[in-house]
């Protein structure tokens, strides 16, 4: 799943071994992977400021949920379109018009006087991380020629993604402790400026994009349809959870899967014609794309709903800082990308089974953390949650590792962004419907038992879920068919 033990020479009988990955390539896909870093990492870094956005604008509570969901509703909605701008128009020109427009959307949300404005940036910046993102994993995909190489940079992103999560909690901490130039919470959108120059002139000397363009028209009803589908889908969860179950949002989510469902019959009938779709059927005739799906949802659901959950908890029944709270889930984050280095030689020696064998630790670290909540009396909670959190950010590097690469295994260069951005899409729900959905949970049961047992159900919650994706995972990595999962 990760790397094969085939070497390149035999995968054509006696034709030559593609050539090896130059050390400019591989400078590239680091390059690509800071991209990717930042577009993840602002889906959390504000979850700590949130409480000073409020107190120094006197927003309403309405508006503060809207400074990280108008981020997260244009970023997903905007994926799969963002991903098939870049198959028509260059990925890596596509790329680079995305990091501008992150960098000065950045600018904007810093400079913010107001929460409308504020908000109305957030949309915009998640707009240009829709745009950046699915280049990113289209680049790495038609970059390698050798399926090794390949198989490891997708790893790199897929760990990327576990670490990015993580490390919006860290690095929001510590700017919000630090308060650097007395900037308070608007540090947190104004580290991402030097990120991107360095971005930018990296993808400028670095980045090459040897596939070649699609002559092809963007499927712009496609594109409305699948947006304004997933904004109501997503909008209506995530608001719904958090507001109550009104007959608005009912509605707002039934009109968002009847847009979804004329999506899909829509993309059938341009596929059947002369015209390109947005996100082609023929897609999830492929195993790894079909199965992936789901399997991201799930895995993706568990993560975000977690380290949403965990935060909240340290922060509002603990009364942890920001600060602390950014410490106590470092050992996690460090973990995570330990493992997904190592991942690549846990299969080599011990075969597929590791992938699913990691969700079962990431199951075994979230028992741990219930069973550390029952002894946080008396005791450091940091202490007594960081076993259980070790063992899941251990899990987590390996299936985050892995995941990404069976999921886009054997798509064809020419729908590599529309199947980073259907993957990358499934990712965004997930993790927004993990946070509305666990999280009402959560708020139920904190308020008929208390937040202590609220979040204990929770997180035996999540550690069922995190079973059932090492079934799929296990599933996935099936051998059945296995010739269209280790063609790339």
């Amino acid at each position: 799943m990760v790397e094969t033990d085939v070497p390149a020479e035999q995968e054509g009988g006696n034709a030559p071994a593609p050539p090896a990955a130059t050390t400019a390539q591989w400078g590239a896909v680091w390059i690509l992977l800071l991209g990717a870093f930042m577009g993840f990492l602002d889906i959390f870094i504000v979850n700590v400021a949130n409480p000073s956005i409020q107190a120094e604008m006197n927003a309403s509570f309405a508006d503060i949920q809207l400074v990280p969901t108008g981020y997260t509703l244009a970023y997903g909605a905007g994926l799969v379109a963002g991903g098939r701008l870049g198959d028509i128009f260059g990925r890596r020109r596509v790329f680079l018009v995305g990091v501008v427009i992150f960098a000065l959307t950045s600018v904007a949300c810093a400079a913010a006087q107001s929460p409308g404005f504020l908000i109305g940036a957030r949309i915009a910046q998640g707009l240009g991380a829709a745009v950046m993102l699915p280049q990113v994993l289209a680049l790495i995909q038609v970059t390698f020629q050798r399926d090794e190489e390949r198989s490891r940079a997708i790893g790199l992103y897929g760990a990327v993604i576990g670490i990015g999560v993580v490390a919006g909690q860290i690095v929001g901490g510590f700017l919000i402790e630090w308060d650097v130039a007395d900037l308070g919470w608007r540090s947190i959108f104004l580290v991402n400026v030097p990120l991107c120059v360095i971005t930018f002139v990296g993808a400028l000397a670095l980045v090459r994009d040897p596939g070649e363009r699609t002559p092809m028209k963007l499927d712009l009803l496609g594109v409305v349809l699948l947006g304004a589908g997933l904004l109501g889908l997503v909008h209506g969860l995530v608001i719904g959870a958090e507001q109550g179950w009104t007959g608005l949002r009912v509605g707002e989510m039934a009109g968002g899967a009847v847009l979804l469902a004329l999506f899909i019959l829509w993309e059938r009938r341009v596929a059947a014609g002369s015209e390109a779709p947005l996100l082609p059927p023929r897609l999830f005739k492929q195993r790894g794309f079909s199965m992936g799906l789901p399997t991201a949802l799930c895995f993706y659901g568990v993560n975000g709903a977690f380290i949403f959950l965990l935060a909240f908890y340290l922060q509002q029944a603990k009364d942890f800082t920001p600060l602390q709270s950014a410490l106590t889930f470092t050992p996690m984050a460090i973990l995570t990308s330990v493992f997904s280095v190592l991942c690549g030689k846990l299969v080599a020696r011990w075969g597929q089974r590791v992938v699913p064998g990691g969700a079962i630790v990431m199951a075994l670290g979230l028992g741990l953390v219930w069973v550390g909540v029952d002894l946080m009396e008396g005791t450091n909670p940091a202490a007594a949650l960081m076993p259980g959190l070790v063992l899941y950010g251990a899990g987590g590097g390996i299936v985050a590792t892995s995941l990404i690469g069976v999921a886009l295994s054997g798509v064809a260069p020419a729908d590599a962004g529309a199947a980073s951005g259907g993957i990358l899409t499934a990712v965004q729900v997930s993790e927004a419907a993990g946070v509305a959905g666990i999280g009402a949970l959560f708020a139920a049961l904190a308020t008929g038992h208390g937040e202590v047992s609220g979040f204990a159900v929770s997180v035996g919650v999540l550690a069922v879920l995190s079973l059932v994706t090492a079934l799929l995972l296990n599933l996935l990595s099936r051998p059945a068919g296995a010739g269209s999962e280790t063609a790339a």
